[in-house]
């Protein structure tokens, strides 16, 4: 599980080791990079919050504010959540930069009535399962990760994830698709020759 190693980095930060510093910064940093690409349409302001977000980590692990070491990941995305709220605080007060935080473009091709029906559809799953889909979908979150902090086992949060996944491709699109484009599953290959 990735959160018992966080247990040895979060301490070797704290009394000061370089390399575990660097160890941190290798696993986080991809993840905060998509945290930031999913919410930022500026690719200068997303590697800004990015290296904020490291730093102002860092700096908080070395005075010991992190209470559980297990919990190392939600601490950062926490932090990365507070750089992005503060960079918003920024943005109302000035105007100008108005256009630097949006949504990325991705979302903009999309017709607002198939918007809306997911929305509706996402709402309309588990609370549980919406959870497990912000976690590994727009979180970056591995199941691993994500099973200690939703009470559930690595392959109960896979099962959730891709049942809940075919079921808004159903509701979505209908029965008719039988390879969706995010199936976790693989093709069947012809082995005998």
């Amino acid at each position: 599980m990735a959160w018992i190693r966080s247990i040895p980095v979060a301490e070797g930060i704290l009394v000061g080791s370089l390399r575990l510093e660097q160890e941190f910064v290798e696993r986080f940093f991809p993840r905060l990079q998509a945290f930031f690409r999913a919410r930022v349409s500026n690719p200068d302001l997303r590697e800004d919050l990015t290296q904020e977000t490291l730093v102002a980590a860092l700096l908080a692990l070395r005075a010991g504010k992190l209470r559980e070491a297990s919990a190392m990941d939600a601490f950062v995305v926490g932090i990365a959540r507070n750089q992005l709220a503060e960079a918003l605080r920024l943005q109302a007060k000035n105007p100008a930069a108005s256009e630097e935080i949006e949504r990325p473009s991705l979302a903009r091709g999309i017709e607002p009535e198939l918007r809306l029906t997911v929305r509706k559809e996402l709402h309309d799953l588990a609370e549980l399962d919406q959870r497990i889909l912000w976690l590994i979908l727009i979180e970056g979150f591995r199941p691993a990760e994500v099973a200690p902090q939703v009470g559930l086992t690595e392959e109960a949060v896979r099962q959730r994830k891709s049942r809940s996944l075919r079921r808004l491709h159903e509701k979505l699109f209908g029965s008719l698709v039988t390879n969706p484009p995010f199936s976790t599953t693989l093709p069947q290959t012809n082995t005998a020759l």
